[in-house]
């Protein structure tokens, strides 16, 4: 039995206002006229991919991008598309790429701003 003044969340109605305060649940990062990878904004992603990028970012930091990169490859809605990029993609590229992806969920206080 439930307490009268006991708030009740609804999961819809918590991610449409997510939704609605993001606009989107994508970036989507325009490679030429006519192809388009999206990649999920991180507060979509599942509590697993979440957990994973947290576990790879010491790698990152030690240097070896490869475990960051499999997580935005696992981001994006089209995974060849992503390999094919990929071969021209720079190091620029995927800090500014990751950064976006990143960016929703900043914590208050944090900026998504370069500090360069």
């Amino acid at each position: 039995m439930s307490k009268p003044n006991r708030k009740r969340l609804n999961l819809e109605t918590l991610r449409a206002q997510r939704l609605e305060a993001s606009g989107s649940k994508y970036v989507e990062l325009e490679i030429d006229d006519e192809r388009v990878i999206k990649f999920l904004l991180r507060s979509w992603w599942p509590m697993d991919q979440v957990k994973r990028a947290a576990a790879f970012q010491k790698s990152a930091e030690d240097g070896d991008l490869e475990p960051m990169i499999t997580v935005l490859r696992d981001a994006c809605d089209d995974e060849d598309l992503f390999d094919d990029f990929r071969k021209q993609m720079t190091y620029g590229d995927f800090e500014d790429i990751f950064k976006e992806v990143l960016e929703d969920g900043l914590s208050e206080g944090e900026s998504s701003s370069s500090s360069n």
